[in-house]
């Protein structure tokens, strides 16, 4: 087993992360939009993406009293099942997201809607997670990231530039490309996040803590070490006595309650994407001297115990999940 004192940590805790995370960005459509214009939504199933590429537009969350106002070059995250409208002005009417459905084309990715007034341009999309990334990422997220072109990064604003590039003027390999830009938005939305505090108590929000961060950056990379709270300690670069309470306030949970939680963590994406191997295998990697005491572990974690948890994500896997149909039209009936 690895000493946890004493192995080199990576920079990037977030890679950590991510390494976890199944994520697939999705492009649902275009929209023309012209005022007034106003569009609803009882929560998509998965993480909303809008992105305002002309024009201007005011997102409003169910249960909030002051809209956002988003602006050319604007990026929004919407929570999956969060309840949202947008529209051009405060009072325009709403319809639901459905009706673009049966709104005229203009190409087989854009609709247009509204009226004579002035035009706005927004890509609508969504970043599906897997169910691991789900309970990671959204229960970290704030109901709303907001990434204003005004405060973006030259990497963000490459990203929004392109992807407008792309929908404007689509080239082979359209999909793909979008879908590519779209998962780096949402990295680039975890960094706005990290950088600005914005999530609550959290894993996301203690990676703003240089200190904390490379704890967490170590166990990450290295989950079966032999750690305790002194390790971790030594790894952020503090006092036993000061780095438990404040790793406790920013992530949430004790240090050695999220290492636990880590483990299992890492442990099921392995049950999930590795057939063969054992488990045995699996409890060392994760730090369990016996696959007995490994398997009571993730039943209490996971409520399954680790075999019966690796046949039912290959169930899982077997049931093809209906893609998005976006803002495409309604399918004939027959």
């Amino acid at each position: 087993m690895v000493d946890a004192a004493s192995s080199l940590a990576p920079a990037d805790p977030l890679a950590g992360v991510l390494d976890l995370v199944r994520l697939r960005g999705t492009v649902l459509g275009v929209a023309e939009l012209g005022a007034p214009w106003g569009l609803r939504s009882p929560g998509f199933e998965d993480l909303a993406v809008h992105i305002v590429v002309r024009g201007g537009a005011h997102l409003e969350l169910e249960g909030r009293r002051q809209s956002i106002a988003l602006r050319a070059g604007d990026v929004a995250l919407v929570a999956a099942g969060q309840v949202h409208a947008i529209r051009d002005a405060p009072r325009s009417g709403v319809v639901s997201f459905r009706r673009l459905r049966r709104a005229p084309r203009v190409d087989s990715r854009t609709v247009r809607w509204g009226g004579d007034g002035p035009r706005t341009t927004l890509v609508v999309g969504c970043l599906e997670l897997d169910e691991a990334g789900r309970d990671l990422l959204t229960a970290a997220l704030p109901p709303v990231v907001h990434l204003p072109a005004e405060a973006a990064s030259a990497g963000q604003l490459g990203l929004v530039h392109a992807l407008a590039g792309e929908v404007a003027r689509p080239g082979l390999g359209a999909e793909p490309v979008l879908t590519r830009l779209a998962e780096l938005l949402f990295i680039q939305a975890l960094r706005a996040c990290i950088a600005a505090g914005a999530a609550d108590h959290s894993w996301l929000r203690a990676l703003a803590d240089p200190a904390v961060a490379r704890a967490l950056a170590a166990v990450h990379a290295d989950p079966g070490a032999d750690w305790t709270v002194a390790a971790m300690a030594a790894r952020a670069g503090m006092s036993r006595s000061a780095f438990a309470p404040a790793f406790h306030r920013l992530v949430g949970e004790p240090p050695l309650a999220y290492v636990t939680t880590w483990r299992m963590r890492t442990a099921a994406r392995a049950l999930e994407q590795e057939a063969t191997t054992s488990l045995k295998e699996l409890a060392a990697r994760v730090g369990y001297g016996s696959d007995e005491a490994f398997s009571r572990a993730f039943k209490h974690w996971s409520g399954l115990p680790p075999g019966q948890y690796r046949r039912a994500a290959r169930e899982a896997a077997k049931q093809v999940r209906p893609h998005h149909r976006g803002l495409g039209p309604e399918p004939a009936r027959r």
